[in-house]
C-alpha cells in the first residue's frame, strides 16, 4: 500500500499529466487561458489541492504562467520541457553493461523525435523490489511512458502498483499471466520444441538443459523437457535440467558436467553468457563443437563473439521489432490521451548454425 505522501504525489502527478496532455494535443493552445483550478478539479475528479500542486509543477517548468486576478495561461512558445519523458526498466543485471540494454535503448530512440523526447534508464532487483526501486523513481521524475522488461517471475502486486501510478507502460517478456497493462510477449515455446525435436533427430540422447533459477521460463521449460523425456526415453527430466542460482561465470559446475563419464552430447543454453562459459569449458575438456558437443541458445545478443556460430534466435532483430511496437504504442497513448491495451505476441524461431550437428557417438541414456 502506498504511503500517504506517495498517494499525494501520485494524484499531483496525475493532475499535471492530464493538463500537459491537453496542451500537447492542442486542446489548450498557446496563449489560451486554462479553466480555473476548481473547474479543473471537478473535470478531472480530483481534489482542488492536487490540481493546484500539479499546475504549480507546470508553472515551475515554464509550460504555463499565472497572471494575478486574471487566470492561468499556456505559454505562447513551446518550451523544451514539453518533451515526452520516457523510461526503460530492466533487471539490475541488465543495467550493468549488458549487451541487451543497447538493443532496448536504440530501439526506443529510433522511434522517438529526440528533439522532443528524453529517455531514462531504471533498474530493479528480483520480485518485490520493482516498485520501490524503479516505480517510485519513475513517478518522482514524471515519467509518462515506460517499457518494462520482466525477466523474472513478477508478482501481480507490483504490476498493480504500476497500473495505479498513471504511467503508461508496456511489459516485455511477461510470462507470468495477464494484467491490465499492455504486454508484448516473446513466445519461446515453438523454439524450445524445435530445439529438442532437432537434437533428437540428430541422434542426441544425453541432453543438458541449462537454465536460471527464478526464470520466467521455468514452468514452460519443465513441461517441455518432461514431454520429450517421456516421448523419446531421454531419462529422468531432473537429470536433464540444471538450474543456475548464480551468474554463468560464477558457476563452478561446467568442468564437472563436461568431463563426467555420462557427459551430455548436447546442451541447451539460456543466453550468450552461458554460451561463452561453455565454449571455454569445452576447450579445457578437449571437446570439439559440434563434433563432440552440440550447442543451442535461447538468446544471443553477441552473435559475432563465439568461436563457432551459435544456433539461436535472431535476438537483436526480434527484440528491436518488439521495442518499436511498444514505443509506437506508448507515443500513440500519450498523444491521443486514450487508454488502449496492447496484447501482442512474437514467436521466437531458432536459426540453426554450425554449433549444432549430429551426435558422433549416438550415445544413449544409461
Amino acid at each position: 500500500m502506498l504511503h500517504e505522501t506517495a498517494v499525494g504525489d501520485l494524484k499531483q502527478n496525475l493532475a499535471r499529466e492530464a493538463v500537459l496532455r491537453r496542451i500537447r494535443s492542442g486542446d489548450y493552445r498557446p496563449g489560451q487561458r486554462l479553466p480555473s483550478e476548481r473547474e479543473l478539479a471537478q473535470d478531472l475528479a480530483m481534489s482542488h489541492l492536487a490540481v493546484r500542486r500539479g499546475l504549480q509543477e507546470l508553472v515551475d517548468a515554464g509550460l504555463i504562467f499565472r497572471q494575478p486576478r486574471v487566470g492561468t495561461f499556456v505559454q505562447k512558445t513551446r518550451p523544451v520541457e514539453l518533451s515526452n519523458r520516457m523510461g526503460i526498466v530492466v533487471p539490475s543485471y541488465i543495467s550493468r553493461s549488458h549487451p541487451f540494454l543497447p538493443v532496448l535503448l536504440d530501439g526506443m530512440l529510433s522511434r522517438l523525435d529526440q528533439r522532443d523526447s528524453s529517455v531514462s534508464i531504471f533498474s530493479y532487483r528480483q520480485n518485490d523490489h520493482f516498485w520501490p526501486q524503479a516505480g517510485e523513481p519513475m513517478a518522482a521524475r514524471g515519467i509518462q511512458g515506460a517499457i518494462v522488461y520482466t525477466a523474472f517471475k513478477f508478482p501481480q502486486s507490483e504490476l498493480k502498483k504500476l497500473e495505479e501510478s498513471g504511467i503508461k507502460a508496456v511489459l516485455l517478456h511477461s510470462a507470468e499471466g495477464k494484467s491490465n497493462l499492455s504486454t508484448i510477449t516473446i513466445d519461446f515455446r515453438p523454439a524450445m520444441n524445435d530445439i529438442l525435436r532437432r537434437l533428437v533427430e540428430l541422434g542426441h540422447r544425453r541432453i543438458a538443459w541449462m537454465c536460471y533459477t527464478d526464470s520466467a521460463f521455468e514452468p514452460m521449460e519443465t513441461e517441455i523437457v518432461e514431454q520429450y523425456a517421456r516421448q523419446y526415453d531421454l531419462g529422468p527430466p531432473e537429470r536433464m535440467i540444471h538450474r543456475l542460482d548464480c551468474e554463468p561465470w560464477d558457476y563452478d559446475g561446467w568442468d564437472d558436467l563436461l568431463t563426467a563419464e555420462n557427459r551430455p552430447t548436447a546442451m541447451v543454453l539460456q543466453d550468450e553468457f552461458m554460451a561463452h562459459e561453455v565454449f571455454r569449458a569445452s576447450r579445457r575438456a578437449g571437446l570439439e563443437i559440434p563434433d563432440d558437443l552440440s550447442l543451442v541458445s535461447l538468446a544471443d545478443s553477441l552473435p559475432r563473439s563465439h568461436a563457432v556460430p551459435l544456433s539461436a534466435p535472431d535476438t537483436i532483430s526480434m527484440w528491436t521489432d518488439a521495442v518499436h511496437r511498444a514505443t509506437d504504442h506508448l507515443i500513440d497513448q500519450l498523444q491521443s490521451g486514450k487508454d488502449r491495451v496492447l496484447d501482442m505476441t512474437f514467436h521466437a524461431a531458432i536459426h540453426w548454425k554450425a554449433s549444432t550437428g549430429k551426435c558422433r557417438s549416438l550415445a544413449t541414456v544409461d
